[in-house]
């Protein structure tokens, strides 16, 4: 009778721990925080299963979203409520709203997570607010319609698309200052940095092209793609580029060392933000006019899925935390 029981026992416990180990395996997956604008909330999708998992109400018409994985927070701008919600994704509830004064849009965070950066679309400024007191902020003043943005892996520097004066500025982040201004196509919108810093990519609307700018020497090449582009991703190899085309309700697949169309993927409708899961080597694509995410498979850039997300899905940033 001792034995029996004592193989009960164990065999008790190695459920737990088999299950344990599953919990924790669903826990550690990547989980994309979506944007909804419409519906004033925020569609979380755990990208091992592709399901949405939680959906959390916010300020009015969010926006933006930034993840810091070392805080364990996700900041979410709301244009209308003019105000950042701070979720905490330990729990994926709302525990703090930062008042702005102005209408906060683009979202970045600095690779050490100590300052949020915030660009304020009507009043031409971006703000620089310390995370651990959210009432501490600098302010920049900056070119026309500020959306974009994106730090160097370095923090050193920030990067900035002003869509009505059509340039990019970079800002010294330690005296936040204007060091430089780079012209782009017109209405620059998404930002996105190669992992190294070395390929600042600059998402031109009206122009239906991007900006691959070298960081080193601020020379810049132009590759065409597709109606409206308006957001952009890159590999961690840097050798791919995704970049959503929102009156043409497609994604442009550039390889970037020859600058060259390699792909043209058809998604959902008029589709605005994108960020990959490097993890799962998917592309999550949101899609404003048909309340959804499109999943691609970046190994063979072909659609594996659809998710039904709320009402005009936006997701400007880098909305996967990994």
């Amino acid at each position: 009778m001792a034995n029996i029981m004592k193989n009960i026992i164990k065999l008790f416990c190695s459920i737990l721990v088999i299950a344990n180990t599953a919990c924790n395996t669903v826990n550690s997956a990547p989980m994309a925080y979506i944007t909804n604008q419409g519906d004033n909330s925020v569609s979380v999708i755990n990208t091992k299963n592709n399901q949405v998992t939680q959906t959390i109400k916010v300020g009015v018409a969010p926006v933006g979203v930034a993840v810091s994985p070392k805080l364990k927070r996700i900041y979410i701008s709301n244009v209308e409520s003019r105000d950042i919600s701070v979720i905490d994704t330990k729990t994926n509830a709302v525990i703090d709203t930062i008042k702005m004064q102005g209408s906060p849009v683009g979202l970045a965070l600095s690779p050490d997570n100590h300052t949020l950066y915030v660009a304020d679309w009507f009043e031409n400024r971006v703000y620089a607010i310390n995370t651990e007191k959210n009432s501490e902020m600098r302010v920049l003043k900056v070119g026309v319609a500020p959306a974009g943005l994106i730090v160097s892996p370095d923090g050193k520097l920030l990067y900035i698309a002003n869509r009505d004066s059509n340039d990019i500025a970079i800002v010294d982040t330690g005296t936040l200052t204007i060091i430089k201004r780079i012209t782009v196509g017109k209405h620059p919108f998404g930002l996105t940095l190669s992992q190294s810093g070395l390929w600042l990519i600059s998402v031109n609307v009206m122009d239906d092209t991007v900006s691959v700018i070298n960081t080193k020497n601020s020379t810049q090449e132009i590759i065409k793609v597709s109606y409206h582009p308006y957001c952009a991703a890159l590999s961690l190899d840097e050798k791919t580029l995704y970049v959503t085309n929102t009156q043409d309700d497609s994604v442009s697949v550039i390889n970037l060392p020859s600058k060259k169309l390699i792909a043209k993927i058809d998604v959902g409708s008029t589709p605005e933000g994108i960020s990959i899961d490097h993890q799962n080597r998917r592309a999550y694509v949101a899609n404003w006019g048909s309340d959804d995410v499109t999943v691609i498979d970046t190994s063979t850039n072909k659609v594996i899925s659809s998710i039904k997300t709320g009402n005009k899905s936006r997701a400007f940033g880098q909305f996967i935390l990994q």
